[in-house]
């Protein structure tokens, strides 16, 4: 039977429009909004009168009325999204609220973070005490500005307007952390807080800004899915109920039990083993050490360790097998259930239910959301006595899917989800059953194996810049051993745990057993040489060309030359990476929040200048933003890193970057001994005077002296490497944290001549402490760039700063504003600034006002 157009075109149809929608910079006015609204509701008319006058030009407004609906529908939930965000007014301010935790809470460092939905708020007048208790003092304390209004009264654990407070208007959803003080004296414990729970809470909030670096992971975006309208910090709070009724928060509430359940079965020493066991079972990833991630990422094995559409298949399985053995009991037949409902529509009925049961129950992700609505539409077609193609079933869950959730499209997951289940589909069509030279199941796993494997090499390297060589055999390993063993136990130790650690503990065991042994062999895979290609990201026409070799590979049996499908993904090895030209240079400021980081290409070699601040106590910025940027950009090797002083804003990547990154040498202010230094292949002090040249470039340290001079401020950024860089297309000059004492002293040395330089990275970001009248004369760049957080605590870059550079016409780039900011430096061509908070710009970005009033 021939496919029905409409089968296999209303699918891409709807997620094309919703990928137009979603990609733009901004979003359309209301006029447009309803003109498209207005064409689909005419396009689905004329289809409607015209399905037997011209059935043909039917399915074609058939089509184009279903791409303007999605599109109007994405439209409508963006506009909805953006005008719930946190009001700027509030940022800042202490606002009393009362809601519900709506999500299992995530243990962070020194405390909690959770979804909080709000149900009322009141904005404080000054002037008035706060009558919430008292809760431990957080960084987020020194987040706001200063002079934050006191709190209103409180009474009887309901929040009520009175003449010092306003009732606002919040976001219906925020994100908020609850965190004990890094230092200063003892404070009482954090309460527990659970899913489930009514809280009153004193919270700062901000409007949902993150740091936007190029081709890394948009967390506004995320935000903006997750319908969080603002973040913050919980400075106060009150325990108001414990039980809110509602089935949402009653399933957030047994997913933290369950957890709770394998953690407190399992030894504390195995409690690696035991965040995996808690992702397999609940779906919640952040369990996971982030170390392991890494391995099963590096790995290709990073898809089974959430809750797959493997693992949904298998309990829906079961859970079908049980009613059609509860059928086949003689008692069932007595009471005719076979004759209410027959056992080949109990069947997939059950099936459909189990798998919507488990998917909510793990956190109802996009691959669980993919298997649950295509077992929904096979179930339906079965109860109806109907028969219809995989491939229809697929594109019907995936406009399902973008219909609930129109950013889907964007998500890595939705195409590598949807991606591999195709890709099996395709090469399993028209595969001949009949006389296997191996067992069937044997072959099956291996042209699924094979199938997946080589759909995701061209998603891979589009989304993640790499490619996983030890990925088919990983995969061969773990597949079998987790989705069939380890993740069974995992569920039933989870079930039982609730009732009983002890019976818990003799199905969670063995599983951490072979879990164990699994990430031994995993590590040892890769320790391999090249375990994990990196490649730079390709061009849309390379991922077309390389996704059309991977079809023709996996092409049914009877078409004609296969083997040419492996030509056209080579363009993925021989992507041309993006380098500086002969005598240029690209300077790359990126965005990691209050710190710095910047890296240097030049001659075709790469130094990297400080490498931003620790984000936690397994995670830093040379993990998070630096690394992956590097890899993205195909760079492998590093010539020269610099640690300018011992501030961990500057040093607090500098462990992971030299562990990741082949580094051919270090050069720092920092003391001998120090983990940093150790870590160095080749390690040596800045030295003012000390001069290299990399072909036509030359590099020189202008400070610190050796001996370093007597500090007048900070003793660390008083020893800062402050480097300066000449070459054919420009020169740029790096300072660290210098003050306004080493600024004259540099003055002093230098004069304006041996300071000039085209672009400057702002000293100490931007501090009033730092960026002198006559510093900034005797430089008198074209651009500075001040790296600071949004909202800084510090308030960096100080008004009066910003007002300095202005005034003398020197464009001022801002990371908080602009995100990662590359200057291309060009020998006899035009230079270019590539900011990229703007390039591309995407409607969901926070707007940023660069000029703030003084405190």
């Amino acid at each position: 039977m021939k496919p029905s157009p409409l089968s296999w075109s209303l699918a891409p149809a709807g997620v094309g429009a919703m990928l137009g929608l979603q990609l733009s910079a901004s979003l359309p006015g209301s006029g447009m909004r309803g003109a498209i609204g207005l064409f689909a509701a005419l396009a689905a008319f004329g289809a409607w009168w015209g399905r037997s006058r011209a059935p043909r030009f039917a399915v074609v407004l058939v089509v184009l009325a279903w791409a303007a609906a999605c599109w109007s529908v994405a439209a409508m939930h963006a506009v909805q999204r953006l005008e719930e965000r946190l009001p700027a007014s509030l940022e800042g301010v202490d606002v009393a609220v009362v809601g519900v935790v709506d999500e299992l809470p995530v243990a962070v460092h020194r405390g909690v973070r959770f979804g909080f939905r709000v149900e009322g708020c009141i904005a404080p007048e000054p002037g008035r005490p706060k009558d919430l208790p008292a809760g431990p003092r957080t960084e987020a304390d020194d987040d706001a500005d200063q002079g934050a209004p006191a709190l209103p009264a409180n009474r009887g654990g309901e929040i009520v307007p009175t003449d010092a407070g306003a009732r606002c208007v919040l976001p219906p959803r925020i994100l908020l952390s609850w965190q004990s003080p890094p230092r200063g004296p003892a404070q009482a414990p954090l309460p527990v807080v659970r899913a489930g729970q009514r809280w009153d809470l004193i919270v700062r909030l901000k409007r949902p800004h993150a740091p936007v670096n190029p081709d890394g992971f948009d967390r506004e975006l995320r935000w903006l899915q997750e319908g969080i309208g603002a973040v913050g910090r919980v400075r106060s709070g009150r325990l108001q109920d414990e039980q809110v009724r509602g089935l949402a928060v009653q399933v957030e509430r047994w997913r933290g039990t369950l957890r709770d359940a394998v953690f407190d079965a399992l030894d504390p020493a195995r409690a690696r083993e035991a965040g995996v066991l808690a992702a397999l079972a609940i779906g919640d990833q952040a369990a996971i050490d982030p170390a392991l991630w890494a391995l099963f990422n590096q790995t290709g094995v990073g898809h089974l360790m959430s809750i797959s559409g493997l693992h949904i298949t298998m309990l829906a399985a079961l859970g079908a097998m049980a009613v059609g053995g509860v059928w086949r009991w003689r008692f069932a037949a007595r009471l005719g259930l076979g004759c209410l409902i027959p056992a080949h529509r109990a069947r997939p009925c059950a099936a459909v239910v189990v798998a919507f049961g488990y998917a909510a129950l793990a956190g109802w992700g996009i691959p669980a959301q993919r298997t649950c609505f295509m077992l929904a539409v096979a179930a339906l077609l079965l109860v109806a006595g109907r028969a219809g193609s995989i491939g229809a079933t697929l594109g019907a869950a995936a406009a399902t899917i973008v219909l609930i959730d129109p950013w889907a499209p964007l998500s890595a997951g939705f195409w590598l989800s949807f991606g591999a289940v195709a890709a099996i589909v395709w090469a399993s069509a028209g595969v001949r059953l009949d006389r296997p030279r191996l067992p069937r199941w044997l072959t099956g796993a291996l042209r699924t194996q094979w199938a997946a494997t080589l759909a995701l090499v061209p998603l891979g390297a589009w989304f993640f810049g790499s490619v996983s060589l030890v990925g088919p055999i990983a995969n061969a390993i773990a597949i079998p051993l987790v989705s069939i063993v380890i993740t069974p136990l995992a569920l039933a130790g989870a079930a039982v745990g609730a009732l009983s650690d002890s019976l818990a503990a003799w199905l969670l065991a063995p599983a951490a057993t072979l879990l164990g042994a699994l990430v031994d062999v995993l590590s040892r895979l890769a320790a391999v040489p090249a375990a994990s290609l990196p490649v730079p990201r390709p061009g849309l026409a390379v991922l077309l060309a390389a996704t059309a070799g991977c079809l023709l590979l996996l092409a049914p049996p009877g078409v004609p030359r296969r083997w040419l499908g492996a030509c056209a993904l080579l363009p993925l090895a021989t992507v041309p990476l993006a380098r500086p030209g002969p005598g240029s240079m690209w300077v790359t400021a990126l965005d990691v929040g209050q710190g710095t980081a910047v890296v240097l290409q030049v001659e075709g070699r790469v130094l990297v200048y400080d490498t931003g601040p620790p984000l936690g106590p397994d995670a830093d910025a040379g993990s998070r933003v630096l690394v992956p940027w590097l890899r993205g950009r195909g760079i492998g090797h590093l010539d020269a890193v610099v640690v300018s002083h011992l501030d961990a804003d500057h040093s607090g990547g500098a462990l992971s970057l030299l562990r990741a990154m082949p580094t051919e040498r270090l050069a720092s202010s920092l003391p001998e001994g120090h983990p940093i230094v150790a870590a160095a292949p080749q390690a040596s002090r800045c030295v003012r005077g000390e001069r290299w040249r990399w072909g036509r470039t030359e590099f020189e340290w202008l400070h610190p002296a050796d001996p370093p001079e007597r500090a007048r401020g900070s003793p660390t950024n008083a020893v800062s490497c402050v480097l300066r860089v000449r070459g054919p297309a420009g020169s740029v000059l790096l300072t660290g944290d210098v003050e306004s004492a080493q600024e004259r002293r540099l003055v002093e040395l230098y004069g304006h001549h041996g300071l000039a330089a085209d672009l400057l990275v702002v000293p100490h970001h931007g501090s009033r402490t730092s960026s002198t009248d006559t510093f900034v004369d005797a430089v008198s760049p074209r651009w500075a760039i001040v790296q600071a957080a949004y909202r800084s605590r510090f308030r960096h870059p100080h008004p009066a700063v910003v007002e300095r550079y202005e005034r003398r016409g020197i464009e001022l780039l801002r990371s908080d504003a602009d995100g990662a900011i590359q200057v291309r430096l060009t020998e006899g061509g035009a230079p270019r600034v590539i900011r990229s908070r703007h390039e591309p710009a995407r409607y969901w970005r926070v707007p940023v006002a660069t000029a703030r009033a003084p405190p």
